[in-house]
């Protein structure tokens, strides 16, 4: 996947699977799920239904601190074309930087607002040790495919309430912001062949008497 949407992608998988309970009369809870949608605009608008959850990217930065200098060939990198049992390559360190994201989330009911938050903070942003789970691409080398992933860090920087009364009806909301590490790689690559054969060429018009197959000499093809 690609720089950003990559990020995004994975983002929204992650906060899937969130569920709050309707309490019936009777005493039994009903399960409702709560969905995922990214900021506005978006052709989704239109489907939204309390409680649900909005991503909005917020800010990229550079992150001076992570940057360092040289070359590597880590196997997320590979480029399409390159079989990396029998190719090398070299490509510049990818430039760290950082993704800033605002996690919105909204409920009419106060049960469900805490909910929801209860289960970012514990399950989806743990306060500690937060990650995220970016896919890259799938290597095929032979007759096996291997899927790469990445391991980002993910870190609250905050979380807010922000709970407001529209036309006479409650809205909670909770505004959640997280910062994802990631990097954008550069796009030159230098891919490496191995030595076929080694040969020495005796320079021409000189003293027959010297061996040549002494000196080293080569020319590499």
């Amino acid at each position: 996947m690609t720089f950003i949407l990559a990020e995004d992608e994975a983002l929204r998988n992650k906060l899937q699977g969130m569920v709050v309970a309707d309490q019936k009369s009777d005493g039994q809870d009903i399960p409702r799920q709560v969905r995922v949608f990214f900021g506005q605009p978006d052709q989704e608008i239109t489907a939204q239904a309390y409680p649900y959850v909005t991503i909005d990217m917020v800010d990229i930065q550079r992150d001076n601190e992570r940057e360092m200098r040289g070359l590597v060939n880590p196997t997320y990198l590979t480029p399409e074309g390159i079989d990396p049992e029998t190719q090398d390559f070299l490509v510049d360190i990818p430039i760290p930087v950082y993704i800033d994201y605002q996690i919105s989330t909204y409920s009419r009911h106060p049960r469900h607002d805490r909910a929801i938050l209860a289960q970012l903070l514990t399950q989806k942003f743990p306060l500690r040790f937060g990650y995220l789970e970016i896919p890259e691409k799938s290597v095929t080398v032979g007759d096996v495919t291997t899927n790469t992933i990445t391991m980002r860090r993910l870190d609250v920087m905050n979380v807010a309430k922000r709970d407001v009364t529209e036309q006479a009806k409650r809205l909670f909301v909770n505004a959640i912001s997280v910062r994802v590490s990631s990097e954008v790689v550069q796009g030159v690559f230098r891919q490496l062949y191995k030595v076929q054969s080694v040969t020495v060429n005796p320079p021409t018009g000189t003293d027959t008497s010297v061996d040549w197959n002494s000196i080293d000499v080569f020319t590499i093809s």
